[in-house]
């Protein structure tokens, strides 16, 4: 049943119960009960008031120990790391920054050369110069290819020309 339906039926209970009632106190008494039950109705204010709290109180127990507890442990740790690990830190960088410095400056050098000499071998004169060997000895290998391929099929038509006479000469010499 909606809302605007259940205010339509208990506007009509209300009418009809003032037609029927002649006494005041009966009308009263009706009234009460209308407003009452729409306030169960359509107020949700402490339901809601209630379900807030509920909700706070247990956030409040189940995290608030939790929070103190981890804020005294990273208390507990910065106080240690102040204490101990600063100077530890300290010592040990200005023993191997140095170092590292030197490492750092070797490999920038190293990273320099191989960059120049990519520059070098990349450069558009040497890769035509590159692909102008490259295409020069195809062709030589193509043109030798070739030739020793003529050479033999000139070997072969030869050598069957020389059994081909050879079994004419068989063959007249047996007679068929």
């Amino acid at each position: 049943m909606g809302d605007e339906s259940l205010l339509k039926y208990l506007l009509y209970c209300y009418l009809f119960a003032a037609k029927k009632q002649e006494n005041a106190k009966g009308f009263t008494k009706f009234l009460t009960d209308v407003n009452e039950v729409f306030s169960r109705l359509f107020d949700h204010r402490p339901f809601l008031k209630g379900e807030i709290e509920y909700f706070k109180k247990e956030f409040e127990e189940k995290r608030g120990d939790r929070e103190v507890e981890q804020l005294f442990r990273s208390l507990e740790l910065i106080t240690e790391i102040k204490e101990g690990q600063i100077e530890k830190i300290v010592n040990s960088s200005d023993d191997n920054l140095p170092r590292t410095i030197a490492d750092i400056q070797v490999a920038l050098h190293m990273l320099e050369d191989t960059i120049d000499t990519e520059k070098k071998f990349n450069s558009e004169e040497l890769l035509a110069k590159k692909r102008a060997e490259r295409k020069s000895k195809l062709t030589a290998t193509q043109q030798e290819v070739q030739e020793k391929l003529t050479f033999l099929e000139n070997n072969y038509l030869e050598k069957e020309q020389a059994l081909r006479s050879q079994f004419e000469n068989l063959e007249k010499s047996a007679g068929f």
